[in-house]
């Protein structure tokens, strides 16, 4: 008989060497011996409440599902070819190393054309982090391994410039008139307001926002004129919003003025005949496109999409401001953050003649 001692389990185990000599017993041990080791000591889980899918799906589930992190998470975990859980599944949580991790990037690297973007390397360590995170909860991990750091790029939106933004305007207008069709919808007038509305309201082109817009979310304010918004499904969060004063007539112009009870307010501001919001999205861009195509502003270098409106919306206000808007103010409005608007919105935009003297403001020397 042989007995080994299983340190991981606490426990003893005791197997039957099947020899009847004592020299070929030792030797049959010692063989059991180096076998039970070289799998003790592997990085396979010996049990599926130790392993990285079993963290994984536990931190799914600790997850709302209508969360768009969620949906995200999901997919990068369970990618049929490179999945982090194809790579990662099976392994010990604790066995789990930096060399790992960073091996794991290379290897998804040499599956694709071309290399990942830095962007989306960061995200597969940030679903690896947030996993072995629940493993040190559990006591199974002291400390989660220090991940590969991940540089960053930064890519400024693109966005409208002011006479791009009344070229669309006006190719939509006539679009309009004509009566123009994408994919048997007839565009409207609905339409084109729409697209002045979402820059007048800082809102972004997502089903969280703009096109999760329900009648009962507005107010419609005075002292000046504006529109209150609750914004329920926000990209940092539930916020208040409000709207530059163009925005009144734009949501009134839709409202039935001859409706003694007014609009359904459960049924949505914009494009309210789809139920279903991802179709409504899907519409509203090819639409977008094909205005966009008539305006001659199609460019493969600088792909103009319904996001840039709001970026025109952000930029715009603080040209038209003469750099006097607030800057806390105006991220807080549109739900993101000051060093956001600073990367990804403002950085390429050029400092008007008013913002230039609003710096130089009361300079003596």
């Amino acid at each position: 008989m042989v007995r080994l001692r299983d340190s991981s389990e606490g426990r003893y185990i005791v197997r039957s060497t099947k020899e009847t000599s004592r020299i070929e017993a030792i030797a049959a041990a010692n063989e059991f011996a180096d076998s039970f080791f070289k799998k003790v000591n592997s990085d396979q889980a010996r049990k599926a409440t130790t392993s990285f899918e079993y963290y994984a799906t536990q931190m799914l589930g600790m997850q709302k599902a209508s969360a768009k992190t969620h949906d995200s998470d999901r997919k990068l975990l369970y990618r049929q070819k490179d999945g982090i859980v194809r790579h990662f599944g099976d392994h010990d949580v604790s066995k789990i190393t930096t060399k790992m991790i960073r091996e794991y990037l290379v290897q998804l690297d040499k599956t694709r054309g071309k290399p990942l973007a830095d962007s989306t390397r960061a995200k597969h360590v940030i679903v690896i982090r947030k996993v072995l995170a629940l493993a040190v909860e559990d006591g199974l991990l002291k400390t989660i391994p220090v991940m590969p750091k991940q540089k960053t790029t930064d890519t400024p939106r693109h966005t409208f410039t002011d006479d791009e933004y009344k070229k669309f305007m006006k190719a939509g207008a006539d679009c309009v008139t004509r009566g123009d069709e994408v994919r048997g919808i007839k565009i409207t007038g609905h339409h084109l307001r729409m697209f002045r509305f979402l820059v007048h309201s800082f809102l972004r082109p997502t089903k969280g926002e703009l096109f999760g817009l329900r009648h009962k979310d507005i107010k419609v304010g005075s002292k000046p004129p504006h529109l209150e918004m609750s914004v329920h499904g926000g990209k940092t969060g539930r916020r208040t919003s409000v709207t530059m004063p163009i925005c009144v007539p734009l949501y009134r112009g839709m409202l039935n003025p001859f409706s003694e009870q007014g609009p359904d307010k459960n049924a949505f501001v914009w494009m309210p005949e789809y139920t279903n919001r991802t179709t409504a999205i899907d519409t509203a861009r090819r639409i977008f496109n094909h205005i966009l195509a008539k305006a001659d502003l199609v460019d493969d270098e600088r792909k103009l999409s319904p996001y840039s409106l709001r970026h025109y919306a952000l930029q715009s206000r603080l040209r038209a401001s003469n750099g006097r808007v607030n800057i806390y103010t105006l991220a807080k409005n549109a739900g993101t953050s000051v060093d956001q608007l600073e990367r990804f919105y403002l950085k390429k935009m050029a400092p008007t003649k008013e913002m230039i003297e609003n710096l130089q403001w009361r300079d003596e020397v």
